[in-house]
């Protein structure tokens, strides 16, 4: 029998208050290896500032070197990788964007979602130089959160802002040949959203496919290819993800916690939970108050059956 792949499931938690997230400095000079293909919850910009390689993004391998920059969705499975002997130097953001535009269109969900699904369709790299308004806001991101001056966190959402809107540019941009080139993620995205916001309720894969309007076989078999985990699978690590923001922020009971995140079945919810993130709920909330630290984690999901 052929050896399942696996890929990682990182979590980051958004820092209170915020829409973003930077891992910055000296640690992340370093020679890349890929390993296992990884994803994450939230949208991740990747800027290289040296080195030489390839960055994963699915099936695909584009090369990247200095002034490259990664526009990585959430939950697309995705790893750099260093040219041998080439020490890289990156730097990442993780954006909550779907928090960031409901704070600024409050009471518009239609343009919230439309936004959200233009600017997330598949991963993107480009360079610094093609794109000199989008790289000047995530310059501006990155280094708001190294120097951390007076009015930071008000002056990071106005390039996130800014960052956005060359988003919608950036998409608009982009030829139908890189489209049918991105695993076709585009065509369940519709779906994908759904589950960001239904994830509580009973989500039918009927439903889901009605959404994206295909049919149910056609959407199933897609959903493998682009995301490498059935959709029963995706929701539950969705449910687990929402699951483990609670707990981080919560003194909530088990039986409540599995309700909250769409769990008829308390064991259920303990068995899917220890499943993906290899702890018990309880072990895991003792991890994390234990430790300040602790705002991620790295769980394995099946790739495919």
């Amino acid at each position: 029998m052929r050896e399942k792949k696996v890929e990682e499931f990182r979590y980051y938690e958004m820092p209170m208050g915020r829409y973003d997230r930077a891992l910055l400095g000296e640690k992340w000079i370093t020679t890349y290896r890929t390993g296992e293909q990884h994803f994450h919850n939230y949208f991740e910009v990747g800027y290289c500032y040296f080195g030489k390689g390839i960055v994963f993004l699915g099936e695909k391998a584009p090369e990247y070197g200095p002034g490259t920059i990664s526009l990585i969705p959430s939950n697309f499975p995705h790893g750099v990788h260093s040219a041998e002997g080439s020490v890289c130097s990156w730097e990442f953001l993780y954006l909550d964007l779907a928090g960031f535009l409901t704070a600024c269109y409050p009471e518009d969900k239609y343009r919230r979602l439309r936004i959200l699904q233009k600017i997330t369709q598949f991963p993107i790299l480009i360079q610094k130089e093609d794109y000199p308004g989008l790289s000047s806001a995530v310059r501006g991101i990155l280094e708001e959160n190294r120097e951390q001056k007076a009015f930071n966190r008000e002056t990071v959402c106005g390039y996130l802002f800014v960052l956005i809107h060359e988003l919608i540019r950036l998409n608009e941009d982009i030829t139908m040949e890189h489209e049918r080139d991105a695993l076709h993620v585009e065509k369940i995205r519709p779906a994908l959203v759904h589950i960001e916001l239904h994830y509580n309720e009973d989500i039918k894969i009927r439903e889901m496919a009605e959404i994206c309007n295909i049919s149910e076989a056609y959407f199933r078999k897609l959903f493998v290819k682009c995301m490498k985990v059935s959709p029963l699978e995706y929701i539950n690590t969705m449910r687990i993800q929402k699951a483990c923001e609670l707990l981080q922020k919560q003194d909530i009971p088990v039986n409540t916690l599995a309700w909250k995140v769409g769990y008829s079945s308390v064991s259920t919810f303990e068995r899917n939970f220890k499943k993906i993130v290899g702890d018990s709920p309880k072990q895991w909330r003792l991890k994390s108050k234990s430790n300040k630290e602790f705002v991620s984690y790295q769980t394995r999901v099946l790739r495919g059956w």
